[in-house]
């Protein structure tokens, strides 16, 4: 699905250089759940945006889905983006104004998608993330971990390829962060393919690689033994 080959992202401020990405080299297969770790200013952030095609390399390449990322222009990067990528947030970037069905249906606008299948889908995705009982609410009135519900169904309503999430669990509990790793992991059961940045090195159970970073450069990439098992999987397994 992605293959990076010898990629570097530099920034300049102050009239010094800081390299976030150094000469990196990296294949993300259809079906992982990758988790991505390693300590502030690591390179963790500009990874996924890398991935997410929110910002350029500036040497390497960068293929997505059989496209060179770094040969397409603005608009065919934000088209490609649209079609195939959902992002989730740490702090939930809901809509305050929006219902929760609202905020949730907001894509499917930008995708065209006719009222009928708009509702049929998120009538879906509702009861996927077991939200459902609080679709005529704000997000003011959600707690934290029911937002993170709210925007994982808005970043899944397209039915994206790639989920790229960004510290999904960094301004909750740990009773909601364990619910929204169980969701995370249980959309990956049901073949979609996440990248999460995460400073929690407890929450790389869920997922089935790992990839840890230092300095722009990878310092540990490894398959997940031994993955925590949901809730939901272990329910269906003793059932």
């Amino acid at each position: 699905m992605i293959t990076l080959n010898n990629i570097s992202r530099s920034f300049i401020g102050d009239e010094v250089e800081t390299v976030a990405i150094d000469k990196m080299s990296l294949s993300i297969n259809k079906g992982e759940f990758l988790s991505i770790l390693g300590p502030s200013g690591c390179g963790k952030s500009t990874l996924l945006n890398v991935l997410g095609m929110l910002d350029n390399i500036d040497q390497g390449e960068f293929t997505f889905l059989a496209h060179r990322v770094e040969q397409c222009s603005e608009n065919q990067c934000a088209k490609l983006r649209k079609q195939h990528i959902g992002f989730i947030f740490q702090n939930f970037n809901l809509i305050d104004e929006l219902t929760v069905e609202q905020n949730i249906e907001l894509p499917l606008y930008y995708h065209n998608v006719p009222k009928e299948e708009r509702k049929k889908r998120v009538n879906e995705v509702l009861k996927r993330v077991d939200i459902a009982h609080r679709r005529k609410h704000l997000p003011a009135k959600l707690s934290g971990g029911q937002q993170q519900r709210v925007a994982i169904a808005r970043a899944i309503i397209t039915q994206p390829a790639l989920v790229l999430a960004d510290e999904p669990t960094g301004n909750l509990d740990s009773k909601n962060s364990a619910q929204v790793m169980e969701l995370l992991q249980e959309l990956n059961k049901e073949g979609s393919t996440i990248v999460m940045v995460t400073h929690a090195p407890e929450h790389v159970q869920y997922g089935t690689r790992v990839l840890e970073l230092l300095d722009g450069k990878i310092l540990r990439d490894e398959k997940v033994e031994n993955a925590v098992p949901s809730a939901k999987l272990t329910e269906v397994a003793c059932g």
